[in-house]
């Protein structure tokens, strides 16, 4: 196994992280940089095994008036929109939300969640189970919930 390469907050750790951003989202070059001085604060140190290459780091002036291909991005811009649009299961913790907010507080969260198809799959990637018979978005959100202070209480029951 190689050795990691040590970072500490500044324009390297800047430049990491504007890097993946611009590689890995279809963010704006001025979301790009707010969210690399954003994250550049909140990390006090980090390990990295592989650094992006000096290409990544080209100016804003220069990617833009490339053509995608041409700036090493895999996809077109089209569909890293799509990719950046899809729902994410992962959007915060069932479990967390009801042991600091309760029942009213998870509810309040699982409303943001519009698509019963798109509660199901926060409900199977947060291993909370909900009947298939289900239909109704809101008949889901319950279930969410019922489950979600089961899996709780079991996991107090086993704690004590």
């Amino acid at each position: 196994m190689s050795k990691g390469t040590q970072l500490w907050p500044g324009d390297k750790m800047r430049g990491f992280f504007r890097a993946h951003l611009r590689r890995e989202t279809s963010l704006d070059d001025d979301a790009v940089e707010r969210l690399a001085t954003a994250l550049n604060k909140a990390v006090n140190r980090m390990l990295v095994w592989e650094m992006p290459d000096a290409t990544d780091e080209e100016p804003a002036v220069e990617r833009a008036g490339a053509p995608f291909w041409a700036t090493g991005q895999s996809q077109s811009p089209p569909e890293r929109r799509a990719e950046a649009e899809a729902f994410n299961p992962y959007l915060f913790s069932v479990i967390v939300v009801l042991a600091k907010y309760g029942r009213d507080g998870l509810l309040k969260r699982l409303q943001e969640i519009k698509s019963a198809d798109d509660l199901r799959a926060f409900a199977e990637a947060q291993h909370v189970p909900v009947a298939a018979t289900l239909k109704r978005a809101e008949d889901i959100r319950k279930a969410i919930v019922a489950a979600a202070e089961q899996r709780l209480a079991d996991r107090k029951a086993a704690a004590s």
